[in-house]
């Protein structure tokens, strides 16, 4: 049968998506400056005698990937260009623990006087994962547009059918832009992968204007605030029942700025994939929206100890390793999961009958993951960005939120079994005490409380009013200005602010045994204020035997002072005491009841009449 051609990725060269300070996640220059782009032409312009680059996060090709993944065996870099120029192949490989360069072919020369589109194939016995080329310029280049291909018989093209659940609350600035970007660049351009893609927008605040965005690739549904967990659900239930039935569906959040080439990339990837890999989440990538060229996550797992963390270490993906090395292939860890900023789920994976758990947020994209056993395929590229999470830190949402929901997602799924939520709970709750921060105590408190209470509250829709309840305890920061009055050097107040401090000998004996001086004579205390970080950040020595503490945001500069208080610290005691008498006494009866819970509330039928659908 003859092979047809078909693409597989995008060349991007552009100012848009924010990514002007970080164009070398595009391309790199011999002389650091950038191409120039001719608006008139839609093309950019490499000046002569300059070199690019490609080996980059957003253009090289994994290779490797495709050829594992997908019914590829060729890979060819196309280019419509203008100029005199050479082109070089290349790319990177993996041997003895060192990464090799290995040239590919000879160095090729174009005389282009028009506009030309050329094509070089890769060869087949390539050692390169990952590959890509240097173009030099002899004249002045002009390049409009480029993209990697295969070929491949038409039969075996999947059919692929996406449908995008992205859920929001009163966040029109970043789901309106998403809007018109996928709009301009996918739904009403040439792209293929357009015309298989439908956008559906879960409105949990009601505020968007439904008729103003409703088309053949838009949809919207008002609904009640029922957090994430309820709007990625109303959005697998609106796609499953749709007249154009979607073979996939991506779960993704709302304020993220997206790149229409990641859904590209996915629709291709699925449209080529082998029958062994079909099952696979394809899980994109979170980048930093404050620092656009730095990955916090790919994959993440539950760590031994509790906690959520990606599998990879953090990606500077501007330089040339760290993009291959995001592209090596980790051993996949325990209780993995894809997070619903951007996580691709076949259909066929799906069972009605054990859909995500109602949580109202946190930890409904790791149990779903963790439940299904998934196993994740990324890619280059298929990514958003995103607000880093450390300058949003909320004691509410991750003392409370996620401690009760970590222990409801074990009781009702069965998952991460091995792993002790209460021993993890019990740490945090010593080491808010000795940084004074009473108010944590009290969230982590209540996550065992409110758990212990059993499933009933579960059963219909409570999270917001829970989440307001909650928040309420939460610090109330200030602005740092309003602290003049300490006996502090304001001007430097966030100097060194997360640097280590730790206790050594004595002092770490003593901060450890008398709960950092809540036991023990108060004339031992110290009256000059600690300054420490408001977030996860410990610092011993910065908050040993203090009376007052300023927990301070440096991003914000906002602050909070928290004040010793031997009352409050024997009343927390006495509430965790009781605590977990009650949950040894009666943990295995509770989790009981939540499994048997589960059997109604993961249901199709549950979750149609919870949603008011």
């Amino acid at each position: 049968m003859k092979k047809i051609k078909f693409k597989l990725q995008n060349l991007i060269f552009t100012e848009k998506y924010g990514l002007d300070e970080h164009w070398w996640m595009q391309y790199r220059t011999r002389n650091g400056r950038r191409m120039i782009h001719d608006n008139k032409k839609s093309c950019h312009i490499l000046s002569a005698n300059e070199t690019i680059d490609c080996f980059t996060y957003l253009n090289s090709i994994t290779i490797r990937k495709w050829r594992k993944y997908t019914q590829i065996d060729d890979v060819t870099l196309n280019l419509k260009v203008k100029g005199t120029f050479d082109i070089q192949l290349f790319g990177h490989y993996r041997e003895s623990g060192d990464i090799k360069k290995e040239w590919i072919g000879e160095k090729q020369r174009f005389y282009c006087p028009e506009i030309t589109e050329i094509s070089i194939s890769y060869p087949k016995n390539l050692n390169s994962e990952v590959a890509a080329f240097y173009l030099a310029a002899l004249s002045d280049v002009e390049i409009y547009e480029g993209y990697y291909s295969t070929f491949v018989d038409r039969d075996a093209i999947r059919n692929v059918e996406i449908s995008i659940a992205s859920t929001t609350f009163r966040k029109e600035e970043y789901i309106e832009n998403n809007i018109h970007v996928l709009e301009r660049e996918l739904f009403y351009s040439d792209e293929q992968a357009g015309q298989h893609i439908t956008l559906r927008i879960v409105d949990n605040g009601r505020t968007l204007d439904q008729e103003k965005y409703e088309s053949e690739y838009i949809h919207i549904y008002p609904n009640q605030n029922v957090g994430g967990a309820g709007g990625f659900t109303r959005g697998i239930l609106e796609s499953m029942s749709a007249e154009k039935k979607p073979t996939h569906i991506i779960l993704m959040d709302d304020d993220v700025k997206i790149l229409p080439e990641s859904l590209i990339r996915t629709y291709t990837l699925l449209s080529l994939i082998k029958p062994e890999y079909d099952t696979h989440f394809i899980s994109g990538a979170m980048l930093f929206m404050e620092h656009m060229n730095i990955q916090h996550e790919d994959v993440g797992y539950v760590h031994k100890d509790g906690s959520f963390g990606p599998r990879k270490p953090g990606m500077q993906l501007h330089l040339w390793d760290h993009v291959f090395m995001n592209e090596e292939e980790y051993e996949p860890m325990p209780d993995s999961y894809a997070g619903w900023w951007y996580c691709c789920i076949p259909v066929k994976t799906m069972d009605m009958s054990d859909l995500p758990i109602p949580l109202f947020i946190r930890g409904d994209d790791v149990e779903y993951s963790v439940k299904q056993h998934a196993q994740f395929i990324t890619l280059n590229g298929i990514c958003i960005w995103h607000k880093g999470f450390a300058n949003k830190y909320n004691a509410a949402l991750e003392l409370y939120l996620v401690h009760r929901n970590s222990f409801i997602t074990q009781a009702m799924s069965g998952i991460c079994e091995d792993i002790d939520f209460m021993e993890r709970i019990d740490a945090f709750f010593w080491k808010e005490l000795k940084r004074l921060s009473y108010q944590s105590c009290e969230l982590l408190l209540d996550a065992v409380e409110d758990y212990l209470n059993g499933p009933e509250f579960m059963m219909t829709p409570q999270g917001e009013r829970i989440m307001k309840e909650q928040g309420a305890k939460n610090e109330k920061m200030h602005d740092i200005r309003d602290f003049r009055e300490l006996n502090l050097d304001m001007g430097h107040v966030f100097d060194g602010i997360y640097d280590e401090a730790e206790l050594r000998g004595f002092k770490k004996f003593w901060y450890n045994l008398t709960c950092n001086g809540h036991i023990g004579p108060n004339w031992l205390l110290k009256k000059e204020i600690g300054v420490i970080p408001y977030d996860w950040f410990e610092a011993p020595a910065k908050q040993y035997m203090k009376k007052e503490l300023l927990a301070v945001n440096p991003v914000e500069k906002t602050a909070y002072l928290r004040v010793r208080s031997r009352k409050r610290y024997l009343e927390l005691i006495k509430r965790r005491k009781k605590l977990m008498k009650r949950y040894k006494t009666q943990g295995k009866q509770i989790a009981e009841q939540y499994r048997k819970a589960s059997e109604t509330l993961k249901g199709e039928k549950f979750w149609k009449e919870y949603l008011g659908m």
